[in-house]
């Protein structure tokens, strides 16, 4: 009349995760559009080189707030010259929000923004100054380019004279400081050539708060083909914490200073490493200094690159651990020498932020088959694969002057790294780029620099990748190798090895089990109602109580209501 289901006492293994549970990710796109304006009458613009720099993210409720700098080099063909000149566009910021529900202030946030698309719209040319008067073979000027050259200047000298006491004259230079548009066939003191700027940015933010979780790892007493695991690849966390590191420096302007107008500053460079319980953290600390000169109100810049090296107590840190840094500035400032005015005393303050991680596999249990479980749901990045790979760069270089030997080693860093999936593959591209000092050759061996930029593409195999699934890159510099040609000593052969670490993740959501009710669980009886039974019967057929039925199968609201073909379950009697 029915079957026998028994569950026999079991064991429940525990193991504490502790991961970043993800609260919640999401993208968007946003404008930046500017006018900008190009020196000289501009042919075509050839290459726009774009970065994105000192993006950070900030949590409020239900919102990240995203905020970077738009670095752009504008390389563009002068129509007058032929030249290709560059222009560097002044830094563009901007702010943008990215909604994802569920995030909180105090959690954390992961940032990956990009360019999408720069593009550049032409509006029209700007000239300043007279025309230039058109002269006739004998040398006279043309008549009417004479009275029109005279027009120009008088209405100048008119509207000068109208306004150049008043509010209505800086209201009229504001309006018009741009100038006025360009005649063909005409020269004018200056040209100037607007175009208005799109650039698109992708924003991706991914919230995230460190958890401990006790997870079931396995199940001891009971068959193992009633319980369901899965396999996660997922990061540990070991630690985290937060140290400041003072940078002080004596700063030498290019000439006396009166006052400081203000500081821009960069984190480049940025290396780490884990030692036994600690992370040691290297870096560049890149600043820009726009100061007003002693003499006159003239802005002036000086750039200044100071190393640093700061240790992160982290209990439980390992040799071969993750590890990911977030240095911020959180002060700066340059006092000038009020005896020298030339000199001044920087002092900076970093805020190194690290966390240590480690790769761990587990396989978790997500179910146990007619067992009562508490679960969890767990959102996380797992991770796909990771893979490492070395390249050598070799590219013939050519120095402004003869170098009689390299002096010391470049600075280095890297630009644009763009990274894409393919099935079982990441492609990377960037750039290396190299500020190269040597010594110059001749009776004043000064030191000299220049910049150079190369790009790379490599490809890394990582078995189960696929696209959309999200990148992490870590490149580093392992080697560079100069060798000067003795019979052209402007030439170099320059030698790079570098590494590139990346590691693919994916998003996954899933209800892991973090306890079981380990109690044994007596045997039941499957019975099915037959004609003209009643839970009374039922009780004394098989020894038990209506009660005790009633308890097995509260899905019965009225104990006098059942019918044939019904199925309930019926408690084992009590022993004894």
């Amino acid at each position: 009349m029915g079957k026998d289901d028994h569950v026999k006492p079991l064991e429940c293994i525990t193991d504490l995760l502790k991961v970043e549970q993800v609260v919640g990710e999401n993208a968007t796109q946003t404008s930046v559009i500017r006018d900008i304006t190009l020196p000289g009458r501009v042919r075509k613009i050839t290459e726009v080189d774009t970065t994105l720099r000192d993006v950070r993210g900030r949590v409020i409720e239900n919102k990240v707030v995203v905020e970077g700098i738009v670095h752009k080099q504008i390389f563009y063909v002068d129509d007058d010259t032929g030249q290709l000149k560059e222009f560097t566009v002044p830094d563009e910021r901007f702010v943008q929000f990215v909604d994802v529900p569920g995030a909180l202030p105090g959690m954390n946030v992961q940032i990956h923004s990009r360019v999408e698309f720069v593009g550049h719209d032409f509006i029209r040319e700007i000239c300043f100054g007279h025309k230039k008067p058109h002269k006739d073979k004998n040398g006279h000027h043309d008549k009417d380019d004479d009275n029109e050259y005279d027009n120009i200047g008088k209405d100048h000298d008119e509207h000068h004279d109208k306004n150049h006491h008043g509010k209505d004259h800086d209201e009229h230079h504001d309006k018009n400081h741009h100038g006025k548009d360009c005649h063909k066939g005409h020269h004018y003191d200056k040209v100037e050539s607007l175009y208005r700027q799109t650039v698109i940015l992708e924003i991706f933010a991914k919230v995230t708060e460190s958890i401990q979780l006790n997870v079931v790892v396995d199940v001891v007493g009971i068959d193992e083909n009633r319980i369901l695991t899965e396999l996660l690849k997922v990061e540990s966390v070991i630690g985290e914490g937060a140290s400041q590191v003072a940078v002080i420096a004596d700063i030498r302007f290019k000439r006396p200073a009166r006052k400081i107008k203000n500081i821009d500053t960069e984190i480049r460079n940025l290396v780490s490493r884990v030692i036994e319980g600690k992370v040691v953290v290297e870096g560049v600390l890149h600043k820009q200094i726009f100061f007003v000169g002693l003499d006159n109100d003239i802005v002036f810049e000086v750039s200044v690159d100071e190393k640093f090296t700061h240790f992160v107590d982290i209990p439980g840190a390992f040799p071969g651990a993750n590890v990911q840094v977030y240095p911020r500035v959180e002060f700066v400032n340059v006092q000038i020498d009020a005896y020298d005015p030339a000199f001044g005393k920087q002092t900076a303050i970093i805020d190194i932020f690290v966390k240590v991680t480690e790769t761990v596999q587990v396989d978790v249990v997500t179910d146990i088959k007619d067992v009562k479980v508490t679960k969890e749901l767990l959102k996380v990045s797992q991770v796909v694969g990771e893979g490492v790979r070395q390249q050598t760069i070799v590219a013939d270089l050519t120095a402004p002057a003869p170098a009689r030997k390299i002096a010391g080693p470049p600075d280095t860093r890297f630009d644009n790294i763009v990274t894409r999936v393919i099935e079982n593959k990441v492609v990377i591209e960037g750039d290396l780029v190299k500020q190269v000092y040597f010594v110059r050759e001749g009776d004043f061996p000064e030191v000299l620099e220049f910049e150079v930029r190369e790009h790379f593409t490599s490809f890394i195999d990582i078995p189960g990748a696929l696209p959309g699934q999200v990148v992490q890159v870590y490149p580093r510099v392992e080697f560079t190798d100069f060798e000067i040609d003795p019979y052209d000593r402007t030439q170099i052969r320059q030698t790079s090895v570098i590494e590139i670490f990346v590691k693919v993740t994916e998003f996954v959501q899933i209800e892991v089990v973090t306890d079981c009710d380990v109690k044994p669980v007596p045997a039941v009886t499957v019975y099915v109602v037959q004609k003209g039974d009643t839970l009374f019967k039922i009780a004394i057929r098989f020894n038990t109580t209506v009660a005790a039925i009633l308890a097995a199968n509260p899905e019965i609201k009225d104990p006098n209501l059942i019918f044939p073909g019904q199925k309930i379950l019926i408690p084992a009697p009590p022993k004894g």
